[in-house]
């Protein structure tokens, strides 16, 4: 075994070799589980993007499909219907409600 240094018992230098050791092992597992902490998170970065993106997609459906249902509604073309129902997507069409008589007069 090595000579301890002056003023270390040879059992006090031991230990402080094997916490030294210790110590140093962790510090690369610390870094190891860094780098993998590092990559997860990017994983979850990207799939937040991607919902985010398919939230937006959505929204954006939803409105051209009210746009075309309205569109046939308003002039009756069954080609748009017959498109949107392809799609799975039906409406009815809502009357115009007719004005009732005014009161006061």
């Amino acid at each position: 075994m090595t000579d301890a240094p002056a003023g270390l018992s040879s059992l006090q230098f031991s230990l402080l070799t094997v916490c030294g050791a210790l110590a140093l092992l962790l510090v690369v597992a610390n870094v190891g589980m860094s780098l993998n902490n590092r990559v997860a998170q990017e994983e979850v970065n990207t799939r937040q993007q991607y919902i985010n993106q398919g939230v937006q997609v959505s929204r954006l459906n939803n409105q051209i499909a009210e746009a075309l249902a309205t569109l046939s509604a308003q002039t009756g073309d069954a080609a748009i219907r017959d498109l949107l129902a392809a799609n799975g997507i039906t409406f009815t069409a809502q009357d115009e409600p007719e004005p009732g008589p005014e009161s006061g007069q």
